[in-house]
């Protein structure tokens, strides 16, 4: 039997969706942010699964950058509500992102230097996917379940209403 990275099977070569699922557990209840996160989560298994099958660059490097403006359009409207409930954490958390997006940025690189046509499978991690899974799972597990839930109690005393008494 062969070494791997994950049990019997290299973590490469699994779904994104054997890892981790989309579920309740990483909803933070702002139904903005809830939509936002699970399109990200979605697009990025996506890009993965098709980078597993061997997709073309012609598929994958619109995607990427599709899954790049999302993050980015997200980054900024949750940085945006963050500041306007006064979130205390707001600058470590806005730091976050920065590295995040600085992360695509940089698979966004390695997709553009694979020639026109290549196709990729994915079996290296050397491949440009094998990124895009490591994104998705620090996303998901290391972002959104941890990050973003540290701020879901201010949230959501923002919202609460006072109660006035006569």
């Amino acid at each position: 039997m062969t070494s791997a990275i994950f049990g019997r099977i290299q973590l490469q070569h699994l779904p994104v969706n054997n890892l981790i699922q989309w579920g309740d557990h990483l909803c933070i209840e702002h139904p903005t942010i809830d939509i936002q996160h699970k399109a990200i989560f979605d697009l990025g298994t996506k890009v993965h699964e098709n980078w597993r099958a061997g997709g073309s660059l012609d598929v994958l490097r619109p995607a990427v950058d599709k899954l790049a403006n999302l993050l980015q359009a997200h980054f900024s409207y949750e940085e945006r509500m963050l500041s306007d409930i006064g979130y205390a954490d707001l600058t470590e958390h806005a730091a976050e992102h920065s590295g995040m997006l600085d992360e695509l940025q940089v698979i966004q690189e390695n997709f553009k230097n694979f020639a026109g046509d290549q196709r990729i499978r994915g079996g290296s991690v050397m491949a440009p996917g094998w990124p895009v899974m490591q994104l998705v799972l620090g996303f998901t597990v290391g972002h959104v379940a941890t990050s973003d839930m540290s701020y879901y109690q201010a949230l959501k005393a923002s919202r609460a209403v006072p109660v006035v008494t006569a």
